[in-house]
């Protein structure tokens, strides 16, 4: 019998269904509603990296607790090498092939141009100064799971405060990075959700326990204030980004609210704000996923499960799915029956493609 904890699993390609939906961006699709269209103050994406930091950490951490650490070690530092060279071969995949559309209006912005060294275009590459394509985040999880044996071996030692001391402190370190671009220091602000699901998922067991160990009448009221909270900041999250669209001029108000709060928000920045509001959604999330999990399987199982078990070969197919989507169709059609096809499709794409097992000897799991 598996082990795997199948909430993960759903929840996981519950993100990656969000994250695939927004990247296409067929909107208006009638699932607006649902996605936010990546735009709300907390996204998918925060809860793809956090998860996959609880599945490493239970996976290469506390089911391999009496392993020697060498083993460990060694298996997290071959599944960071394998990112690595699939990351640096996406993103100069994409350059080259982008050259070839170098004048298709639908070509993702960012890409070096063909008259740029390419020797100077590989070694950005291969150092991350250089990222390009729709596949970027597998740089940070290349990173993150590179220094993971280190924050494993203070974990095997009892010394998880040591860890969150240390992510803590690169993170407050994101105002003062030298790198280029704010999106290439994402590497001092995303670690903090990376390794604080490393330390949860080590931990899952012991958590997991005095959790059930509490009474009801302390958790109900924990579960309903967080669930309840969660809806009322997704709804006043979504208003102020979207509301002007879609109750009109007299919901001007809602966006000069938004441009003054918004950058609290920051994506690559992850503030204090978004942290907390990141963990409120992610929280109330995993409990209906968990409270529900029979119904979601019944009925999304067949696309959210395949999604969960092979997530990282979801997220670059669907890269690559969407860099040609953008060439052949650039913006988003006038119908929002025909966006919500076109984005459909492009869900089934990938899963035709998990399906078929369509590159998955190459391509990471």
């Amino acid at each position: 019998m598996s082990s795997r904890i199948e909430t993960f699993d759903l929840l996981r390609g519950y993100f990656l269904v969000a994250i695939i939906l927004d990247h296409l961006a067929f909107y208006p699709n009638g699932l607006d509603w649902w996605t936010g269209r990546g735009q709300l103050y907390v996204s998918a994406a925060e809860g793809f990296f956090l998860i996959s930091g609880i599945v490493l950490g239970i996976v290469r951490g506390s089911k391999l607790i009496d392993k020697p650490f060498r083993v460990v070690s060694s298996l997290l530092l071959k599944r960071a090498v394998q990112l690595y060279i699939t990351a640096i071969v996406l993103m100069l995949f994409f350059t080259f092939v982008g050259w070839l559309f170098i004048d298709n209006p639908g070509l993702k912005a960012g890409i070096r141009l063909p008259s740029e060294n390419v020797w100077d275009i590989l070694k950005g590459a291969m150092t991350f100064e250089y990222i390009y394509g729709w596949a970027d985040y597998l740089r940070l999880y290349a990173m993150f799971i590179f220094a993971s044996p280190i924050a494993m071996w203070l974990l095997r030692r009892k010394l998880w405060y040591v860890v969150m001391a240390i992510s803590i402190f690169i993170w407050t370190q994101y105002s003062n990075s030298t790198l280029d671009t704010a999106e290439l220091s994402q590497v001092y602000s995303w670690q903090l959700i990376f390794f604080g699901g490393l330390t949860i998922g080590f931990h899952w067991n012991t958590i997991k326990r005095w959790w059930e160990s509490l009474s009801n009448r302390i958790k109900k009221p924990v579960i309903i204030s967080t669930v309840s909270l969660a809806a009322v900041t997704m709804v006043a999250s979504f208003m102020l980004v979207h509301g002007e669209e879609f109750i009109g001029a007299s919901g001007r108000f809602l966006t000069d609210i938004n441009m003054i709060v918004n950058p609290m928000f920051n994506k690559e920045e992850l503030p204090l704000v978004r942290v907390i509001l990141f963990m409120i959604w992610f929280g109330a999330s995993f409990w209906l996923f968990s409270r529900y999990e029979p119904q979601i399987k019944r009925w999304f199982g067949w696309l959210l499960l395949p999604f969960g078990h092979n997530s990282l070969y979801v997220y670059t197919m669907h890269a690559i799915l969407v860099f040609f989507v953008h060439l052949a169709i650039k913006d988003p059609t006038s119908s929002w029956l025909l966006n919500l096809v076109l984005s459909i499709a492009g869900v089934m794409l990938v899963w035709l493609a998990v399906r078929y097992k369509i590159l998955m000897k190459i391509i990471p799991r």
